[in-house]
């Protein structure tokens, strides 16, 4: 009987009301208990991180023995990683290994839905010496984002969090401490330096998504693994906040953007501010009377002021103020104008050109992003007196390379006139056994 009374008495104290759901018995209020800086972080910063699919087509000629002829075809390549939002209009920062030459790029806001939509982006900048990449979601709407984080006060032992996309798992979070700064590694031919060295698992899949500190703050992109096996070995490196914030910084603040532009560029006046670097002699600025030396009045930062500007783009104009050297601030408000690429190469290199595309990578030969095609020569201008002839590709012109007309905008812009500039330029062949391509050098003077 005493040992019935002991059993129902443990019984009672094993046996508490039923817990509510999401909690655990005996507990008493667990979830909360369980809600670790951790925790808090990955809630903070999770909804931002993205994944990153794109692909790549791949095309190539081949001999087809039944046909007794060569042929054409194609293959498309698929690649697979990680991204972060960092602003609200959909910006999304990845590395640049992630989306290089892709065709397509898909984004998928991770961990939102199940079945969460893939949302086309388009590439808006990239910097391959730091493996950065800057895309812009193509659907418009307000995204969750993360703010950037400080990466230069950064300790020793201090807890960090990795989210990702590993083996396209979606939003993976894995954890670990920072184990050295300011490293250094080599990767091929490219090399890397002043990276966050971490333990937190990082694998393929991950390249793109954000290294972020126990406040959920963003400190750096995950980037690279050092691995024997392949896989996560305890050694990954990121890189830091402030090397992706200039970049954004530098990207964006030309003011020349899906075809208009503004005229001049800023640059950064060394106190984390802006300031009018230089102001082209045609263009909006030029005519609103904006002088070169001039500094921004910001709301906020450089890099919201950046984003901002990326915006107006879309919409055709721009406001802001700038304060002049006599310490007088003066509101512009700018429209945003097709530069005036081809009239300016037409005057001043006397060639008309065009970007390498399908198309004209077709008809020949040429590799896209390879050089300018000229479409037309001035009579005696620059270019024919330099025997430049319709068809040349133009590759680059003093140190400018000429793959975009951006760049060669750039060339174009240049003050001064009679200023004399080596131009590099390839040459198609044809001989009886294909079409050779040959190097060639000219000493070009601007007009």
């Amino acid at each position: 009987m005493q040992k019935t009374i002991v059993a129902l008495a443990l019984a009672a104290v094993a046996a508490p009301a039923l817990a509510q759901e999401g909690e655990v018995p005996g507990a008493g209020n667990s979830r909360d208990a369980r809600r670790s800086p951790v925790v808090v972080a990955v809630e903070k910063a999770a909804p931002a991180v993205v994944s990153i699919g794109t692909t790549k087509i791949v095309k190539f000629r081949y001999f087809d023995w039944g046909l007794l002829g060569e042929r054409k075809g194609e293959e498309q390549q698929h690649g697979l990683g990680s991204g972060v939002i960092v602003h609200p209009a959909g910006y999304v920062i990845t590395n640049a290994h992630v989306i290089n030459q892709a065709d397509r790029i898909l984004v998928k806001l991770t961990g939102a839905r199940e079945n969460e939509p893939e949302i086309p982006a388009t590439l808006i900048a990239t910097d391959l010496a730091h493996d950065l990449a800057l895309v812009r979601l193509e659907k418009p709407g307000r995204y969750p984002y993360v703010d950037f984080g400080r990466s230069d006060d950064l300790m020793l032992g201090e807890t960090v969090i990795a989210i990702g996309n590993p083996f396209g798992l979606g939003r993976t979070v894995t954890t670990g401490i920072i184990s050295a700064l300011d490293r250094s590694i080599s990767a091929g031919d490219a090399s890397f330096t002043g990276l966050i060295q971490t333990d937190a698992a990082v694998n393929r899949g991950n390249s793109g998504g954000p290294l972020v500190n126990i406040n959920g703050e963003w400190i750096g992109v995950n980037s690279a693994i050092y691995s024997l096996s392949g896989g996560a070995d305890g050694i990954s490196f990121a890189i830091p906040a402030g090397v992706v914030r200039r970049f954004v910084v530098d990207s964006l603040r030309a003011a020349r953007f899906s075809g208009v532009w503004l005229g001049l560029v800023f640059g950064d006046d060394g106190k984390g501010g802006l300031v009018v670097e230089r102001v082209h002699p045609v263009g909006p600025a030029a005519k609103a009377g904006i002088e070169a030396g001039s500094r921004v009045v910001l709301e906020g930062d450089a890099l919201r002021f950046c984003f901002e500007l990326l915006d107006a783009a879309a919409t055709g104009a721009f406001s802001f103020d700038v304060r002049d050297a006599s310490d007088v601030t003066k509101r512009h408000s700018l429209r945003f104008e097709a530069p005036p690429t081809e009239e300016l190469a037409w005057t001043r290199m006397g060639v008309k050109c065009a970007e390498v595309d399908d198309a004209i990578s077709e008809r020949t030969g040429y590799r896209p992003g390879a050089g300018l095609v000229v479409l037309e020569v001035r009579d005696g201008g620059p270019a024919q007196r330099n025997q430049i002839e319709r068809g040349d590709l133009l590759v680059s012109l003093g140190e400018a390379r000429l793959a975009t007309l951006d760049g060669l905008l750039d060339v174009v812009l240049l003050p001064g006139k009679d200023e004399t500039r080596e131009l590099r330029f390839v040459r198609p062949k044809r001989t009886r056994f294909g079409t050779t391509y040959e190097n060639w050098r000219a000493r070009i003077v601007l007009e």
